[in-house]
This record gives structure tokens, C-alpha cells and sequence, in this order.
């Protein structure tokens, strides 16, 4: 029987990435679904999602007084705009993922008597979260072992799992493989045009590094500290190995140009930008991660089993990176390295170990495969039933 739901999220793609795959299953299923956030939700979600995004106000709150009067204004509005669709349309379930953005839903939510049920990615009870367990019908996890949950609200949880990207849950069948260091041949399309005739359209041989390739990933903007030490991170590398790695990195727009010639001035193979679009085709390819820790970034990397070395965001509320990073690190599945042991030496002397010890890569990627939670986009839908 078809059902309507409201899903809000917002704010960061690691609120936004699961709340989507949330609302395209049960879109899928014939069930009626909303979507409600900030203006971010607009950046992630399509028209041929299969469901209606709304975006309603909400702000995060400031310190100076005008900034504070702007956000409750915001928040005042969202409220209002929550309290018209919840009495408009009635959804069996308003299901939340955290962060400023669901904040004005959920107070409505409360007004109304609506049934709530509360997502958390990360292996620490975010503060919006934490304000609205005790109202929570259910609350869903996506650590077996999840902190700053009231004793008398542990009866309401359920792990199941952070969702991720179908596309990516794919990625977990294909084996990990370290790359032989045989140089590839493959026939060039060297053609310009129909009407054009090349000597080199006669065919020729061409020799194409099979290489190591090395996905940085800063966040949705990039961290300006992965900028500043990872490229002299690979100085002192011999030039046989930096001849057969690719770093793959994603950095801050303004910090484009200068980190590529970073890296050039090494001699390293290198591809940048301020955002990639194909993050499950990069996953694919990739043999080691060099990332944050954010939850449903890591739960993407576990899903395509990739080793990874994790620098957790220092200023994270609650230290909730450091947490889902030290989980995997118990696990046997990332190098964890906090923000101030960040280091040229530091990275440089786990590159160099990691480079030469193939069966430690495997291992980090089995680990982190079996970590992988790939149905936890239907764990939380089954949650729904009621």
C-alpha cells in the first residue's frame, strides 16, 4: 500500500547522500515522498529522482546578535512551512538525518504529533538529534556502538547502517587488485575528422603507465591543509615509484593551480579539481583513499573496499570524525592520523611503508569491505513498516 513520507536533510553531502538513497527506494516502491532541506539538498537531488524537493527555511544559529536574528527568522519561517505541509499532507513517518537543516521540520513534527524517525551517520548522536530522541519513535544508526544516546532512548535504536550510493554498492563486487608495474599497450584514436587522413591512422603501438592511483578528498570544499602538506609529501619517493602513481586530488577552487604545480615540481603524476562529478567511477579505478572522515564518505570507501588513510576534521562537533575514524582503525580497515600529527614526515613515512607492502594494502582493503554495510538503505526502509 502506497505511503506518504517526509524526508529532511541538508547542510553537508553527508546528511544529503543517504537521505536521497532513503527517499529513491521507497519512491521506487510506489510510496509518496518528499524531500525537504536547505538550499544544498537542491545541488544533490534531481528531477528524475522520482520525488518533490522542497526547500524550507533553516539556518544555522551565529554569535553576533544580527546574525543570531537572521537565523531565528529563518528558523521561525521553516517552522511555518513545515506546520502547512505536515497538515497538508499527513506523512505516516518524518524521517530526519540530522543537522541544523532538519531542525524546523522536527519542531513541527512535534507540534503536529507526527511519527519521527531519527538517521545518525555518525558514531557520536549529533546535538539535533540528541534534542529530539526522547520524541523519537526510532532512532537509526549506522555504528554498532554510537555515543551520546540517553540510556532511556537505547531502547528505540536500531543499527542499520549508513546508506550509500547504489552505483557505489556496486563497486564491493569487483576484487581489489594492486597494479603490476608492466607498462600497457593500446591503440591511440588519433582520427580528426572523417574526411581527414593521419599517418598515425595506420596503426600504431603506444605505451601507457599501468598506474597507482591515489584519491584525495577533502570534504564538499576541499581542505586547505591537505593542499599545503600532502604534495611534498611524496619528496623523497625514488622516481621509479612516482613514475607509476596518479594522485587524484580535490581541493578548494582558488587552490587549484598552485597545488598542481606542487605536485609537478615532485614529479608526480597528478589530476585536480575543485569537484568531481564521477566519485563512484573514481572509487572504481583507485587503489588507495587520503581522506576526512566523515561518515558517509567512509561508508562509501568500506562499500568499494578501499584502503585509506584518514585525517579526521579537528573542529568536527563532538569529535565525532575522530570516533568514526578510530572505529575503522580497531577494525583493521585505515590509518588514522590526527590534525596535528599531519605532517610532510608523517605522510611520507606511511606512503613509503604502504607502497612496498602489498599484502598490507589487501589487508586494509578486506578489512574495510567487510565493515561495509551494502543493504542498509532497505535495513532503514523495513524500519517504516509500522
Amino acid at each position: 500500500m502506497s505511503e506518504k513520507f517526509f524526508i529532511v536533510s541538508g547542510g553537508t553531502g553527508g546528511h544529503i547522500i543517504p537521505a536521497r538513497c532513503l527517499a529513491a527506494n521507497l519512491s521506487s516502491k510506489g510510496h509518496q515522498v518528499f524531500f525537504f532541506g536547505d538550499e544544498k539538498v537542491t545541488s544533490y537531488c534531481q528531477a528524475e529522482d522520482g520525488f518533490k524537493t522542497t526547500v524550507i527555511g533553516a539556518s544555522q544559529l551565529k554569535k553576533s546578535f544580527p546574525s543570531l536574528a537572521l537565523a531565528a527568522l529563518k528558523i521561525s519561517v521553516g517552522i511555518v512551512q513545515s506546520l502547512y505541509f505536515l497538515l497538508k499532507f499527513k506523512p505516516k513517518y518524518v524521517v530526519a538525518f540530522g543537522g541544523y537543516a532538519t531542525f524546523p521540520m522536527l519542531v513541527a513534527s512535534r507540534i503536529t504529533k507526527t511519527k519521527i524517525l531519527l538517521h545518525e551517520q555518525n558514531s557520536h548522536l549529533g546535538k539535533v538529534n540528541r534534542v529530539f530522541a526522547k520524541f523519537a519513535k526510532k532512532i537509526a544508526l549506522s555504528f554498532p556502538a554510537t555515543s551520546g544516546i540517553e540510556i532511556g532512548d537505547l531502547v528505540k535504536t536500531s543499527f542499520t547502517g549508513n546508506p550509500v550510493r547504489p552505483e557505489i554498492a556496486a563497486l564491493h563486487e569487483i576484487s581489489y587488485q594492486i597494479p603490476s608495474n608492466e607498462e600497457i599497450l593500446f591503440m591511440p584514436d588519433n582520427r580528426m575528422g572523417y574526411d581527414v587522413l593521419l599517418a598515425s591512422d595506420f596503426i600504431q603501438e603506444e605505451k601507457k603507465l599501468n598506474f597507482f592511483k591515489i584519491l584525495v578528498l577533502g570534504g564538499s570544499g576541499g581542505a586547505k591543509i591537505f593542499s599545503e602538506i600532502l604534495p611534498k609529501s611524496f619528496f623523497n619517493l625514488s622516481d621509479s615509484t612516482k613514475e607509476r602513481i596518479q594522485v587524484i586530488q580535490q581541493c578548494r577552487a582558488e587552490l587549484v593551480k598552485e597545488t598542481f604545480e606542487q605536485y609537478k615540481s615532485y614529479n608526480i603524476n597528478i589530476v585536480v579539481d575543485s569537484f568531481f562529478k564521477d566519485i563512484p567511477e573514481l572509487l572504481r579505478e583507485v587503489h588507495l583513499v587520503i581522506a576526512r572522515a566523515g561518515s558517509s564518505s567512509i561508508s562509501e570507501f568500506c562499500a568499494a573496499k578501499k584502503p585509506m588513510i584518514l585525517i579526521p576534521f579537528a573542529a568536527a562537533a563532538d569529535d565525532h570524525q575522530i570516533k568514526n575514524a578510530r572505529y575503522l582503525e580497531e577494525n583493521g580497515a585505515a590509518i588514522v592520523l590526527k590534525e596535528d600529527d599531519f605532517s610532510i614526515n608523517s605522510v611520507n613515512e606511511i606512503l613509503k611503508n604502504l607502497l612496498e607492502d602489498e599484502s598490507r594494502l589487501k589487508a586494509l582493503s578486506k578489512s574495510a569491505g567487510n565493515l561495509a554495510i551494502l543493504d542498509a538503505t532497505e535495513n532503514l526502509a523495513r524500519l517504516l513498516n509500522d
